[in-house]
């Protein structure tokens, strides 16, 4: 009978003691989540890792090889990595093709199945890298060739151009990433 009155006693001394501490560390606790959620909007704010996150996620929902992916942005908007804290996504070309990964609305339509405007393809980094990625594995599937995709890809028709051939041949993509914070 002992043993089980002084387990009781334990029982009640900790928690009691649990709730006054507690009461100060849920303060605590609030403050710190509080802090990592405002530093989590920080870091998703920059848009360099907003893509890096991007292509990590669609090259390899779409089974896109990375060094592809990552040559396309480097060729359409100079992406230089997740360091690249300068990058800028919302860029326009003179043939109308919009947003960090280049595409041409009008054909963004089909691949989205909806309407999609310039403006979304510009300002919204997901969006702009899921098509991407999803047309590149739409010109893969039906040339079995990345040169080729990567051509379709630039110009729409199945070619060899400098463009394909950058896109494929660079496999040490991260030579052109800045690597270090400036």
């Amino acid at each position: 009978m002992f043993n089980k009155i002084k387990l009781w006693y334990i029982i009640l001394v900790v928690g009691i003691l649990s709730v006054l501490v507690y009461g100060k560390m849920s303060l605590m606790i609030y403050n710190t989540n509080k802090r990592l959620d405002s530093l989590e909007q920080k870091i998703n704010s920059v848009v360099s890792l907003q893509m890096y996150e991007s292509i990590e996620k669609w090259s390899d929902s779409f089974k896109i090889p990375k060094y592809i992916a990552y040559n396309i942005a480097y060729q359409e908007t100079g992406y230089k990595g997740p360091l690249h804290w300068d990058y800028n996504p919302n860029q326009a070309s003179v043939a109308g093709a919009v947003g960090p990964m280049q595409i041409i609305p009008k054909y963004a339509h089909y691949f989205a199945g909806r309407q999609v405007t310039a403006e979304e393809l510009k300002k919204d980094i997901q969006l702009s890298v899921y098509l991407s990625m999803k047309m590149l594995r739409y010109w893969y599937t039906i040339h079995r060739d990345w040169t080729l995709a990567c051509g379709a890809y630039n110009s729409g028709k199945p070619i060899r151009n400098e463009y394909a051939i950058t896109a494929t041949g660079n496999v040490d993509y991260k030579n052109r990433w800045i690597k270090t914070v400036e």
